[in-house]
């Protein structure tokens, strides 16, 4: 869906998820070198990352909050930024530690809904309606491109998955006029307690029209779910690679 004077070189995507989304490890200084063409929707009101909450600022980690540490979007960023010269890149986070798939399916209050919080005031029933809000608040200003997704820890194994993903995403194109935007998810940390689960991951493709998967092998962990530094770093790059090879096709 495009607003009446969006810019269609303002790529837009949205970045879904749990934990290893959002970023657990701290960024070091060359993490937090800014590319100007990168932009975050704000995530939450922070006075150090001098960000307000809705409104776009140059990217830094983290993206997700105040606190979070480097997750794969700000990879990701710098990797669209850099195959797109002319354009710039928007980042919408929507990741929420530790939460279930039932959190981001529209219409479905999780069983888990009292554990968190959805900025910025948690007044949504839901993960769902508040996606929607931040990305057609985004639509205002840009195009989104793609999904970009990682999550399962806490669903891990649960074979109903896979089509909670599919619900979620048709019902994202729909209500925001997507088309048929790629999804990108990632998987799962090798040699973690939820590796098992990269075999639902794998399966989205078939699942999902136009979906990738951005492999986690051989990536480092930093505890026995989350991905270490350099693994985030690395994890953002595929993120990327793997939505260049959507967007080309």
């Amino acid at each position: 869906m495009r607003e009446p004077g969006c810019d269609p070189a303002f790529h837009l995507f949205l970045l879904l998820g749990q934990s290893n989304m959002a970023g657990t490890p701290l960024p070091e200084p060359r993490d937090l070198v800014r590319n100007p063409r990168v932009y975050v929707l704000s995530y939450a009101d922070c006075a150090a990352q001098e960000r307000e909450y809705g409104h776009w600022s140059v990217a830094s980690p983290p993206l997700h909050g105040c606190n979070a540490g480097l997750g794969p979007g700000d990879g990701f960023g710098r990797i669209l930024a850099d195959a797109y010269p002319d354009a710039r890149i928007g980042l919408i986070p929507c990741a929420i530690s530790g939460v279930d798939i039932d959190y981001y399916r529209k219409g479905v209050v999780s069983a888990r809904r009292h554990e968190f919080l959805i900025p910025p005031d948690n007044h949504w029933s839901g993960a769902y309606e508040w996606v929607v809000e931040r990305a057609r608040l985004a639509q205002r200003s840009g195009v989104i491109r793609g999904i970009l997704l990682h999550q399962g820890e806490s669903d891990s194994g649960d074979p109903a998955w896979t089509g909670k993903i599919k619900e979620i995403v048709e019902d994202l194109r729909s209500d925001l006029g997507l088309g048929d935007v790629p999804l990108v998810a990632g998987e799962l940390l090798h040699g973690g307690l939820c590796e098992k689960h990269n075999a639902l991951v794998n399966e989205l493709p078939r699942v999902v029209s136009n979906t990738s998967v951005a492999s986690a092998r051989g990536l480092g962990g930093m505890d026995p779910h989350h991905f270490d530094l350099d693994a985030q770093r690395e994890l953002g790059r595929r993120f990327g690679a793997r939505m260049l090879e959507a967007l080309a096709g």
